[in-house]
């Protein structure tokens, strides 16, 4: 395959929530697309809707962002091929657990993929960015970045490393023509059941949710105007402010409050599942125990 010379947009996590609107914003503002995404998430399917609906150029990767060899690969087969001039970090996951129950496993794919993913493709698609007269980078944190959040521990961690890696890389890059942008979202509309989670907390907490596609929209616009920090929604601008005006230990306060009730919400909507997925006379003598 000759390197071509249409240029392309890098979008990481593209399969699903705010990645898949990512490149839905970009393929309808003309950009041709490079998608990537966990095995068998159907991205096979969302490129040719891309290709087919704006008439651009779409490839993918279903891989895992975690194998640190997968990313090293990766990256040689994008550099030798495309014209990178635009790249998304968006690839991230989460959750609420007590730190102490949860799996080892669990805790480092979060680490390995928030940050390492990251970083690792950021160092080997920035040479290829520098070529371009124009290139971008937007890297996705979260609301979360700007205070500790009891019962997500790990997550906020890493979101706050994203978000002080992208000012400090924007630092070190202004003189260049390779400018740097970091997301800080609210809660998103994502799916159903994220959603519906979301729609139990307070009306004050209701008021901040956005869409996913409202914020790819805001993202990718203020992306190209070289916005350093993007927080969508005027809510979420005061809820920002607010969290870095008050004390840490209220912001401790405040963020127990709410994810312990989360926390217990989770567990309890868990452990229900579990229960309806046993034999009938296992739930029967749990009953029984139970009274």
């Amino acid at each position: 395959m000759t390197k071509t010379e249409k240029t392309y947009t890098l979008i990481t996590g593209a399969s699903t929530g705010l990645g898949k609107q990512f490149a839905h914003e970009c393929a309808r503002r003309k950009m041709n697309l490079i998608l990537v995404s966990l095995p068998n998430e159907d991205l096979d399917m969302l490129s040719k809707e891309l290709s087919l609906t704006y008439h651009v150029k779409v490839f993918y990767k279903e891989i895992d962002l975690t194998e640190q060899a997968t990313i090293l690969n990766f990256t040689k087969w994008v550099t030798s091929n495309f014209a990178v001039n635009i790249l998304i970090n968006n690839a991230g996951i989460g959750g609420t657990e007590l730190f102490i129950d949860s799996k080892m496993d669990y805790l480092d794919n979060m680490i390995q993929l928030n940050i390492r993913a990251m970083i690792m493709l950021t160092r080997l698609i920035l040479p290829e960015l520098e070529k371009h007269s124009n290139a971008y980078i937007l890297n996705v944190s979260s609301l979360a970045a700007f205070s500790p959040v009891p019962y997500k521990t790990i997550y906020p961690a890493t979101k706050a490393f994203i978000h002080h890696f992208s000012r400090g890389l924007k630092a070190e890059l202004k003189d260049t023509n390779v400018k740097v942008s970091v997301l800080n979202p609210g809660p998103i509309m994502t799916n159903s059941d994220v959603t519906k989670r979301i729609s139990g907390q307070s009306f004050y907490i209701r008021l901040s949710i956005m869409s996913a596609e409202k914020i790819a929209q805001i993202a990718i616009k203020k992306l190209i105007k070289g916005k350093s920090v993007i927080i969508p929604g005027f809510m979420n601008r005061f809820n920002a402010f607010v969290i870095q005006m008050v004390p840490v230990s209220f912001r401790i306060f405040v963020g127990t409050s709410i994810f312990k009730r989360d926390f217990k919400k989770k567990s309890i909507h868990e452990n229900f599942n579990n229960r309806s997925k046993q034999p009938s006379w296992i739930q029967s003598d749990q009953k029984t125990i139970a009274s």
